[in-house]
């Protein structure tokens, strides 16, 4: 343990858990706003890292359809990322205005966003240790209206 009482390394199980928790958690907001007027879209883990890319899109009564796709760390300053904190962040995209910055890569032909600046002044949360791996997807993602795709 460091100082802070953070683990000083990441188990490596703990980027998936935190992944199926997300996803579980995130679902509910494919139906209703996560933040007026985004809904969630999809919950996509990074098969090369520890982060996840949210995407949101403006609903289906909105005139104009709007995507947005965020990119989440699973870890930051040495210690997990839960899927608690995200979701509150992702609340939090309703007030105010956010100037993200882009990473440099694209999912679905979309710039992607960096959504770490939405984590900044949510306080973190150590999720309670568990005794195995969650069940359910990793992630999931409505490539089309209907077509639900499980990671």
């Amino acid at each position: 343990m460091s100082v802070t009482g953070r683990p000083e390394t990441v188990p490596p199980d703990e980027p998936a858990r935190t992944q199926r928790a997300l996803a579980a958690a995130l679902w509910h907001y494919s139906t209703t706003p996560v933040a007026k007027p985004y809904h969630v879209r999809g919950c996509v883990p990074d098969p090369a890292e520890p982060r996840v890319t949210v995407a949101l899109w403006t609903g289906p009564a909105a005139r104009e359809k709007v995507n947005l796709f965020l990119s989440f760390p699973l870890v930051a300053d040495g210690a997990p990322v839960s899927a608690t904190r995200i979701v509150v962040a992702l609340l939090r995209l309703g007030r105010g205005t956010h100037v993200f910055g882009f990473t440099g890569r694209r999912f679905d032909g979309k710039r992607l966003l960096d959504g770490g600046v939405l984590l900044e002044g949510v306080r973190p949360y150590a999720p309670p240790g568990g005794d195995g791996e969650e069940e359910g997807p990793r992630g999931f993602y409505f490539e089309r209206p209907g077509q639900l795709r499980r990671y």
